[in-house]
């Protein structure tokens, strides 16, 4: 059995493509198969692809179908014990796999083990700016589980391309869900919590790449929709007494308090009670002010 399946969708991955995949190809680790799900490019990725002779490359083409339902065949055609997510821009070092497959072997306990990320741009120099620096103060420290269990309800805090995880609990818990694109891995990290444990490596092995082309940026509204419903989602799983709707104060009037706002009644979450109220008409406290946390604790 191949230990390890790498899943890596593309839409119009040039000029980025052959780095990434020259990367894993080049892996210390090598008992794995890369699938690639061509998701219907059509700027030369896939004559790029048809170069290739390595026996560990396999070319899925299931048309423009999105990245989730993109992600979904690649799972169910995945013939390893463990699977691993790496976007098409992004770079990982050579010994990614290695540390991870040896870390979850070591640790039946993990299911999904992510590692610490360089933000790179389109030259693949290191980018250092205010957004950096926040995910590297609020979100990297968070590396054991129970850490990870406490910070991932508050925000997204392991990169998705870095990811290894268990074939079968992906499988179990029903791959990624299209309606949640492009939040897809935060709404799948936060229906597995708090059954099954994740980490974090602390080593920087992948270099998420910052440009102008790729997707998340482009749809940053999109996926800030998205985050607020997985986020809303959860609460009601974990608390499944709340009532219809439930009452929601937001202490903090910021852009997160208008998105919860925006998106809470969908969720059956009404958000106009005053924060004058908490303490005689609340059911849940959003804090969108990571700074205020503490006090409201």
């Amino acid at each position: 059995m191949t230990r390890l399946s790498v899943l890596m969708p593309v839409r119009n991955g040039m000029p980025y493509l052959p780095e990434a995949v020259g990367g894993i190809l080049a892996q210390t680790f090598n008992d794995f198969e890369l699938l690639v799900i061509n998701n219907g490019s059509t700027d030369g990725t896939i004559e790029y692809l048809r170069t290739l002779r390595d026996p560990r490359l396999r070319v899925l083409s299931p048309g423009d179908i999105g990245l989730a339902r993109s992600l979904n065949i690649g799972l169910a055609q995945a013939k390893g014990r463990y699977v691993a997510r790496h976007d098409a821009d992004d770079r990982s070092t050579r010994d990614r796999f290695a540390k991870q497959v040896a870390f979850l072997d070591a640790n039946p306990g993990i299911a999904v083990l992510g590692t610490c990320v360089n933000f790179v741009d389109e030259h693949g120099d290191e980018v250092k700016d205010q957004w950096t620096q926040v995910i590297r103060d609020q979100q990297d420290p968070a590396q054991t589980p129970e850490q990870i269990l406490a910070m991932m309800p508050l925000t997204c805090c392991i990169a998705h391309g870095s990811v290894m995880m268990r074939t079968a609990v992906a499988l179990g818990a029903g791959g990624y869900n299209p309606a949640t694109v492009p939040a897809e891995d935060y709404d799948l990290w936060l229906r597995l919590l708090p059954d099954y444990k994740i980490a974090k490596l602390p080593d920087r092995l992948y270099d998420y790449r910052v440009h102008g082309d790729q997707s998340s940026g482009a749809r940053r509204s999109e996926q800030q929709a998205r985050t607020i419903e997985a986020k809303l989602r959860y609460v009601r799983r974990q608390v499944p007494e709340l009532p219809r709707p439930v009452r929601l104060v937001l202490p903090c009037d910021n852009y997160g308090a208008t998105l919860f706002r925006r998106f809470g009644p969908a969720q059956g979450y009404d958000p106009s009670i005053r924060a004058s109220a908490v303490a005689r008409g609340t059911d849940v406290v959003a804090v969108t002010d990571f700074s205020a946390i503490p006090y409201y604790q």
